[in-house]
């Protein structure tokens, strides 16, 4: 693996100037260059696409990580990953012991299901240190819907001992108002994600403009590729930062959806439904009790878990 102290000015291609460009682009890393495709290098700094294929090149020779590994090694780096807790062990436990790094979780579910308060609780519990289930990074709240709640944070905080004042300092918010801006914000995370120390990325929700913008069966094949180009940068950037993704995704009515049992189904449909790597369904039961079902992942079974939503965030216990 590519040394810490190894900059992109290092490597044999890059000069200072081309360094400038470079990290004025948000291509501030090695691992990022090498992830990169020459195509989307060249046009982003204006260099030929010869030269962009060099540089590309020597990033991937100086990260060492494009050679084949045996599925053991696979395994060991795989289970050193750390895990980001929810607030309840239940969630955490169908989600093979909380939300991974280096993937996307979804977590969908009709109005009120409790999608956004997950991602609050996730905010707060990303700045604690892996002894306490966080990450010891900030967060990056990307809000679609207008449902940022700062109020709501410091309440949750507060019921938890954390201290607000600095809780909501290590959160950074964008709002972003249409699926240019969702995706201009995304791509340029790649220069705030290690600037800032970034652990956690939130979109809330990732269905909202997509769904508003691209109307229509003939807006489909446009729509797919949008959505994913745009799920593409955002598995690359969880692997290559060691970040968790986490996105909210709106339902639509569907007489023949199994998943939740309520005739509705996560939307976007099939170009989207690919790209979670972890995908969980929220539904309303009594009170403030939420059911959360595991139906979608590589590496897990189908499972249920009952949550809720309290005061305090997100539980195992009814609360208050």
């Amino acid at each position: 693996m590519v040394e810490e102290t190894k900059r992109i000015e290092e490597l044999p291609r890059v000069s200072s100037t081309l360094g400038k460009k470079l990290r004025e682009e948000g291509y501030t890393t090695i691992e990022i260059l090498a992830t990169t495709s020459p195509a989307e290098l060249a046009s982003a700094v204006a260099i030929s696409e010869r030269l962009a294929k060099q540089v590309i090149q020597d990033a991937r020779n100086t990260v060492g990580g494009f050679t084949p590994i045996t599925a053991a090694e696979f395994f060991a780096i795989q289970e050193e990953k750390p895990r980001l807790m929810t607030g309840s062990s239940h969630l955490d436990d169908i989600l093979g012991g909380g939300v991974p790094v280096g993937a996307i979780t979804e977590f969908s579910g009709a109005y009120a299901s409790g999608k956004t308060q997950i991602c609050f609780q996730l905010c707060l519990t990303v700045q604690l240190p892996p002894e306490q289930g966080g990450l010891g990074g900030k967060a990056y709240f990307i809000d679609t819907e207008g449902t940022f709640s700062p109020r709501r944070l410091i309440e949750i905080a507060l019921a938890r001992g954390i201290d607000h004042h600095t809780a909501l300092k290590n959160i950074l918010v964008s709002k972003a108002y249409n699926v240019d801006h969702m995706i201009i914000l995304v791509n340029e995370a790649k220069r705030l994600v290690p600037q800032e120390n970034i652990k956690l990325m939130v979109i809330d929700s990732v269905a909202s403009h997509f769904r508003a913008e691209f109307a229509g069966k003939q807006q489909l094949p446009a729509r797919q590729q949008a959505l994913m180009r745009y799920a593409e940068n955002l598995l690359k950037y969880a692997d290559t930062f060691t970040m968790a993704v986490v996105v909210t995704n709106q339902v639509l009515a569907s007489p023949d959806a199994i998943v939740s049992g309520s005739f509705v189904e996560p939307a976007l449909g099939l170009a989207w439904g690919h790209r979670p790597t972890h995908r969980v369904f929220l539904r309303k039961a009594r009170g403030n009790a939420r059911i959360a079902r595991l139906f979608d992942s590589p590496e897990l079974p189908e499972r249920e878990a009952i949550v809720y939503i309290t005061r305090s965030g997100v539980t195992d216990v009814a609360g208050d």
